[in-house]
C-alpha cells in the first residue's frame, strides 16, 4: 500500500504547485495593472490608471480610489452626483478632489461610504447628494450594489477582500480588458478621479425621458397619493446625523445637496396631485437636521443644504425631438457636467460665467415655507414660459395611465 501512496502525493503536489503558481501569476498581473485600484504593489504600473474600467465594480474600484492619495475634498450620493460635479475642474487649485457617488446610491450606502473616506483622507470639503425622497422610505438597494462585497461595507471580511483583490477572478478579468483599453487607446466611463464623464449619451434623450423618467415618476407620485408620506424614516435620518456627526468630529465642511431633476420629471408630482408635490417634508427634515447639528458644535465648520431641485430655466431646458443632445442634461434625472459645474461654482462661491449665477437656493428651517412657495410658482411658470415642454410631458403623462406601473425602473432614483 505504501508504493501507491508516492504517486498519489506526487499528484497532489503538483496540483497544489499548479494552483500556486496560477495564483501568483494573477497576483503578480493583478497588482502590476491594479485595475480597481485595490491591489496596489511597489511595481504597480500608474499607466494604467487612466484605463482602468470600474464601471462593473464601482464600489470596489471607488474604496480603492478613496485610499490612492490624501483627498481634500470628495463627492458622495447617487449617479445624480456620480454624473454632474468634476474633481479634476481647476478651481479646485492644490486642494485634491474625487468622486466617490455610485449608481444607485442611497443614504445606507453614502454614510458608511463618507466615515471610510474621513478615515482614509484628512478631507476638508464632502458634498453629499441626497435624492428628493430618499429620507422618507426604508427602501435602498444597496445589498445587490456590490456594496456588500466591496471595502466601503464596514463589516466585511479583510482578509477575503484582500485575497479577491490580488487573485479574484474579476480583478483578473478587469486588468485584462485594463491592458487592451490601453493598447486600444480607449478610454473607460470613469476617471482616475472617480468622475463618471464617458460613454453615456442616450441615442435618443426624449425616447429615454419618455420611457423611463416620466413614468418612474408617475409611479411614485401615484404610491404617495395610495400611501401619504410619513415623517421621514428614522433608519435613514439617523444616517444623516451620522453624516453631520462624522464631518463635525474631523472639522470637515459638510454641504447637502438636493440634486435637480429635469422639470419634465418633477412636473409630474404637481399635475398628478402629489400631495406634498413640492417636497416639504423632505426638504424640512435635511433643513432641521443640520441646523441642530450646527447648534450643538458651534466651534465646527456649518454645514449647509443646497437645493437644486426646482423649476429653474435651467432645469428646463427643452427636449430635442430630433435626437440631439442636451446642453445642461442627460436625461430627465441626470444632469451634465455643464450643470455640475454652476452647481459646484455657487457651492464653493467661485466666479461664474454666464447663465446660472441664481442657480440653487441655500435652504433652512427659517426659509422653508418661501422654498416651498417658490417650487409651486415655478411650476405655474414652467407651464406658462415652455408651454411646449410641459405638454410634451402631459403627452407622456397620458400614454402611461394604465401602464406607468410597470414601467422601467430608474437606477438612480430610490422607489421611495
Amino acid at each position: 500500500m505504501r508504493l501507491r501512496i508516492k504517486p498519489f502525493r506526487t499528484f497532489a503536489l503538483a496540483i497544489l504547485g499548479a494552483a500556486t503558481g496560477i495564483m501568483l501569476l494573477f497576483v503578480g498581473f493583478n497588482s502590476w495593472i491594479n485595475p480597481l485600484w485595490v491591489s496596489p504593489a511597489p511595481w504597480t504600473d500608474d499607466s494604467f490608471a487612466d484605463y482602468r474600467p470600474i464601471y462593473r465594480h464601482q464600489r470596489t474600484g471607488k474604496a480603492g480610489i478613496a485610499r490612492a492619495q490624501p483627498w481634500k475634498a470628495a463627492f458622495f450620493g447617487s449617479s445624480r452626483v456620480d454624473i454632474a460635479l468634476d474633481p479634476a475642474l481647476p478651481q479646485w487649485g492644490e486642494q485634491p478632489a474625487v468622486n466617490l457617488a455610485v449608481s444607485a446610491g442611497t443614504l445606507p450606502e453614502s454614510a458608511p461610504i463618507l466615515r471610510f473616506t474621513l478615515r482614509h483622507a484628512p478631507l476638508e470639503t464632502a458634498i453629499v447628494g441626497i435624492d428628493i425622497g430618499d429620507l422618507m422610505g426604508p427602501n435602498s438597494p444597496y445589498r445587490s450594489t456590490g456594496f456588500m462585497e466591496s471595502p466601503f461595507n464596514p463589516q466585511s471580511d479583510r482578509f477575503e477582500l484582500t485575497l479577491r483583490a490580488y487573485a479574484g477572478i474579476s480583478t483578473f478579468e478587469t486588468a485584462v480588458q485594463t491592458l487592451i483599453n490601453r493598447n486600444q487607446g480607449e478610454l473607460p466611463e470613469y476617471t482616475p478621479l472617480g468622475h463618471r464623464l464617458r460613454h453615456q449619451e442616450p441615442a435618443d434623450v426624449a425616447k429615454v425621458i419618455q420611457r423611463d423618467s416620466i413614468p418612474h415618476a408617475l409611479r411614485v407620485a401615484r404610491r404617495r397619493k395610495a400611501i401619504e408620506p410619513g415623517d421621514g424614516n428614522p433608519w435613514k435620518m439617523d444616517l444623516l446625523r451620522q453624516m453631520l456627526s462624522d464631518t463635525k468630529a474631523k472639522n470637515c465642511r459638510l454641504v447637502v445637496i438636493i440634486p435637480p431633476s429635469h422639470a419634465s420629471y418633477i412636473g409630474v408630482f404637481h399635475l398628478e396631485g402629489d400631495p406634498d408635490p413640492a417636497f416639504r417634508k423632505d426638504r424640512g427634515i435635511m433643513a432641521k437636521l443640520v441646523a441642530e447639528s450646527n447648534a450643538a458644535h458651534p466651534a465646527a465648520p456649518p454645514a449647509e443644504v443646497w437645493d437644486f431641485n426646482d423649476f429653474h430655466p435651467l432645469n428646463r431646458e427643452d427636449v430635442p425631438q430630433d435626437k440631439t443632445r442636451m446642453h445642461w442634461w442627460l436625461d430627465g434625472t441626470h444632469a451634465r457636467k455643464a450643470l455640475g459645474d454652476v452647481m459646484l461654482a455657487r457651492i464653493m462661491g467661485w466666479p461664474l460665467e454666464g447663465p446660472g449665477a441664481d442657480y440653487g437656493f441655500k435652504l433652512t428651517p427659517d426659509n422653508l415655507t418661501e422654498r416651498e412657495q417658490a417650487i409651486r410658482d415655478g411650476y405655474q411658470r414652467f407651464k406658462t414660459e415652455s408651454p411646449a415642454l410641459w405638454q410634451w410631458m402631459a403627452d407622456g403623462v397620458a400614454s402611461y395611465q394604465s401602464t406607468g406601473d410597470s414601467a422601467p425602473q430608474d437606477d438612480s432614483a430610490p422607489g421611495f
